[in-house]
């Protein structure tokens, strides 16, 4: 499943919806519960996303940890770690114009803060 898809709602609106990620896996909250982002500029729904519970920050917790201690990233050198590190940089600049519109969207933001 992935990390989010666009829906039209009745009106015409066109909605992101976004998806948790936890334990490797993309999901929604355990109880199902969202809530809608709006636009500050338009005051527009613009976004969807789960209303996490705490029984899936404490999931999420969990996982991590295991990760952590015992999953792949605990035996790996720190060479390695360090690749994967530099590589996280480099998704990140490869998709800055996106995550720049994504918070600016969101937080009403001129573009050119969020890319500062």
């Amino acid at each position: 499943m992935p990390i989010h898809h666009t829906q039209t709602r009745p009106g015409g609106d066109q909605v992101t919806d976004y998806q948790l990620y936890i334990d490797g896996e993309f999901c929604e909250a355990s109880d199902g519960g969202r809530f809608d982002t709006t636009n500050p500029a338009t005051g527009e729904v613009w976004a969807s996303a789960p209303a996490a519970t705490e029984a899936d920050v404490d999931r999420a917790v969990r996982a991590a940890h295991r990760a952590m201690t015992t999953g792949e990233w605990a035996s790996m050198t720190a060479t390695m770690r360090g690749r994967l590190l530099y590589r996280l940089a480099d998704l990140v600049a490869e998709n800055a114009h996106w995550l720049g519109e994504v918070e600016t969207t969101d937080s009403g933001k001129l573009a050119a803060e969020t890319r500062a």
